[in-house]
C-alpha cells in the first residue's frame, strides 16, 4: 500500500491547490478524499484506511467538510444540500464546526471519495466536473452528477470510472 504522509498543518488553511498538487503527484485517493474534505480540519491524521473514514462518519463531519466538497465540485451550498437530501435552511444555520449525522457524514465522504478517484482519473478539476455535468450513455443518459445523492448512485459512477480508467468505453 502505498502511503504519501502529506504535509498539511492546522495552521495551514484548507485550498484546491494542494488538492491538485496530490493529484498530480499520484497520491493514494484516501489522502485525496482526506484533503478535499479539509484534511486536519476534517480528521486529524491522514487515514490510513477505509475505517478511518468509518470512525469519521460515526462521528459526525463538520460542515466546513462539506464547504470544501462543493468547492473541488464547483457549486453552491444550496446545491450541495440538495445533494445530500438536507434542507438549505438548516445547512446554512449550522456553524462551520458543527458536526453533521452519520449518514449524511457517510454520504459526504462516500461522493468525497468518487471525486478523489475522479480526480485521479482525469486529473483536472476542470475536466471532472464536465464529465460529472454531461449525459452519459452508459447511464442511459444521465448526469454522473444527479446519481451522487443515493449510495446506489454512487456506486453506479465509481464503476463508470472504474471502466474509464480500464479503457472501456464509457
Amino acid at each position: 500500500m502505498k502511503t504519501s504522509m502529506v504535509s498539511v498543518t492546522p495552521d495551514s488553511g484548507w485550498n484546491l491547490g494542494i488538492v491538485t498538487e496530490m493529484v498530480r503527484q499520484k497520491a493514494p485517493a484516501n489522502t485525496i478524499t482526506w484533503l478535499i474534505l479539509g484534511s486536519t480540519h476534517f480528521m486529524e491524521n491522514e487515514p490510513v484506511s477505509g475505517l478511518d473514514f468509518l470512525t469519521a462518519s460515526e462521528k459526525g463531519i463538520p460542515k466546513a467538510s462539506l464547504e470544501h466538497l462543493a468547492d473541488v465540485l464547483d457549486i453552491p451550498m444550496k446545491d450541495m444540500a440538495e445533494l445530500l437530501n438536507l434542507s438549505y435552511k438548516t445547512l446554512a444555520r449550522k456553524k462551520k464546526t458543527d458536526v453533521l449525522n452519520t449518514l449524511v457524514s457517510s454520504l459526504s465522504i462516500e461522493i468525497a471519495h468518487t471525486i478523489a478517484m475522479g480526480l485521479t482519473l482525469f486529473e483536472d478539476p476542470d475536466k471532472l466536473n464536465r464529465w460529472l455535468h454531461k449525459e452519459n450513455k452508459a447511464l442511459s443518459g444521465q448526469r454522473p452528477f444527479d446519481l451522487l445523492n443515493t449510495p446506489t448512485g454512487i456506486k453506479l459512477v465509481n464503476q463508470i470510472l472504474g471502466r474509464i480508467e480500464e479503457g472501456v468505453y464509457s
